[in-house]
C-alpha cells in the first residue's frame, strides 16, 4: 500500500526585514538580482550602477558611464558581462571584472525604460516608451 506524496509548501514571503542598503545613488530607479540570487544591481538618478553584495550589505563595485540616469540592469547568465540602460537613450554592455564599458548602443530616439539579456546572453533586448524595442 502506497501512501500519497505530501503536499509542497508553497514559498513564503519574507516576514522581516533582513537587510538595508544605502546606495547613495538619489532616487533608485531599479533593483535586480542575478541569476543565482548571490549579488545585486542598483540603478540610480546619480548617473551609476552598483554591484552589492547583499548577503554581507558591502558594495563591490561602481560603474559610471551614462550621461544621465540609469532606469534598468541585468546580469549575464555566466555573471561575466552586465547591461545597462537610461535616460541618455543608450544601451551599454559591461565587463563585470574590470567595470569598462564593452560597447555603448545607440538606437534609441527616447530614453530606454529596460533592458534584458536572453537566456544564453549573446543577445541584449531593450525596449523605450515610443513602442520600440531593439534588439
Amino acid at each position: 500500500m502506497a501512501f500519497p506524496e505530501p503536499k509542497p509548501k508553497k514559498p513564503e514571503l519574507p516576514r522581516k526585514l533582513l537587510r538595508s542598503l544605502d546606495c547613495k545613488q538619489g532616487a533608485v530607479r531599479a533593483v535586480r538580482f542575478n541569476v543565482d540570487g548571490n549579488y545585486c544591481l542598483t540603478c540610480g538618478s546619480d548617473k551609476s550602477l552598483k554591484l552589492w553584495s547583499p548577503m554581507r550589505g558591502t558594495l563591490l563595485k561602481t560603474y559610471s558611464g551614462h550621461g544621465y540616469e540609469v532606469l534598468d540592469a541585468d546580469g549575464s547568465c555566466d555573471n561575466s558581462h552586465l547591461t545597462s540602460c537610461g535616460s541618455d537613450k543608450t544601451v551599454i554592455l559591461w565587463d563585470v571584472a574590470t567595470g569598462q564599458v564593452i560597447r555603448k548602443l545607440r538606437g534609441h530616439a527616447g530614453k530606454v525604460n529596460c533592458v534584458r539579456f536572453n537566456e544564453e546572453a549573446t543577445v541584449i533586448l531593450s525596449g523605450e516608451s515610443d513602442s520600440q524595442c531593439v534588439c
